[in-house]
């Protein structure tokens, strides 16, 4: 097959990919909750559950990025399809255009960034409401997030450790990279100076007697992104680091899975991965995503996810040992 038949049929299969994902948005297994907590942030909760439920079932936690809705971040980035293939729950918080005007979760926000108040607070709210009324697998329970959701993401694992298994950033922020609206800006621009001691001590003294697990990360980064600089990821790399103890010692495959833009980097502890980060060249800022039928495959083209031939989603619940 020629590179033009190829794109053609990629093309139509992203169609056909759409109808469908809009069908799945349209079953009334995609319900909005209203009554999950006191809600200190405002925000909006929807869950996705696949039917026929027989066990406790991994929980997602996905938060969309800025100018995207919960449904627009679901379709393109293919949650809810591999939900129903593997079985598992996906609770999307939702912001308000009351909170902000662009959509997006508020992570330089003092208020919204920090532990028991604000946006974190009721995204935690939203965890504790599925465990009490879902068929949830507490040692199960993930966050992911893109952009702003990424940033807010890193802030649920650094506020709730104890909740969280496993978490992936998507062109995120480092955990308190900023305080107020300039700085945030600052920090999208890579422009936040600490040494490593102190990107490190700033999740440490946010829980001063935690003693338990941390979440495991994995870091998915575009080296172009003229939004997020490349350097934040180099950042939330370091303070996870920092926190699970690891040395400077990686695993660097070149080429991943065959993808000339793609490299992969892992810190293994005890053999297990603790921290990936994948480096994605001619991304932007957007997810990495692969239309197809394929296990691997997934994922629609849209103005935040472009067609990498690598489906973030699918390597993310791979971390996360939802698919093998």
């Amino acid at each position: 097959m020629n590179l033009i038949m190829y794109l053609k049929i990629k093309k139509y299969l992203g169609i056909i990919l759409l109808f469908l994902g809009f069908q799945l948005i349209g079953q009334n297994h995609w319900v909005e909750i209203t009554n999950f907590g006191s809600n200190k942030g405002n925000l909006k909760m929807l869950t996705y559950r696949p039917k026929n439920i027989k066990s406790q079932l991994p929980l997602i936690v996905a938060l969309h990025g800025c100018g995207q809705t919960a449904k627009e971040f679901a379709i393109q980035s293919g949650w809810n399809t591999l939900a129903n293939s593997k079985e598992f729950i996906v609770i999307y918080p939702e912001q308000k255009v009351e909170n902000n005007i662009n959509s997006c979760f508020n992570w330089f926000s003092q208020a919204d960034f920090s532990k028991n108040d604000g946006e974190s607070h009721s995204i935690k709210e939203m965890i504790q409401y599925s465990v009490n009324n879902f068929n949830v697998d507490t040692t199960k329970i993930f966050v992911v997030g893109l952009s702003a959701g990424g940033a807010m993401a890193n802030i649920i694992m650094a506020n709730y450790p104890n909740l969280i298994n496993s978490g992936a950033i998507l062109s995120g922020i480092p955990f308190k990279a900023a305080n107020n609206l300039q700085s945030g800006f600052a920090a999208m621009q890579g422009k936040i100076e600490k040494n490593p001691e102190a990107w490190v001590s700033i999740i440490k003294e946010n829980n001063p007697k935690y003693n338990g697990t941390y979440p495991k990360i994995v870091i998915f980064q575009g080296k172009d992104d003229p939004f997020v600089h490349s350097k934040n990821a180099d950042i939330i790399e370091l303070q996870w680091k920092g926190i699970h103890k690891l040395n400077n010692e990686s695993k660097v495959i070149r080429r991943f899975n065959g993808n000339n833009d793609i490299t992969k980097i892992i810190y293994n502890q005890k053999n297990n991965p603790i921290i990936v980060k994948y480096e994605i060249n001619n991304l932007g800022h957007a997810m990495s995503i692969d239309p197809g039928l394929e296990e691997h495959q997934g994922g629609i083209i849209g103005k935040f996810a472009i067609d990498k031939d690598f489906h973030s989603t699918y390597w993310i619940a791979n971390f996360f040992k939802l698919v093998e």
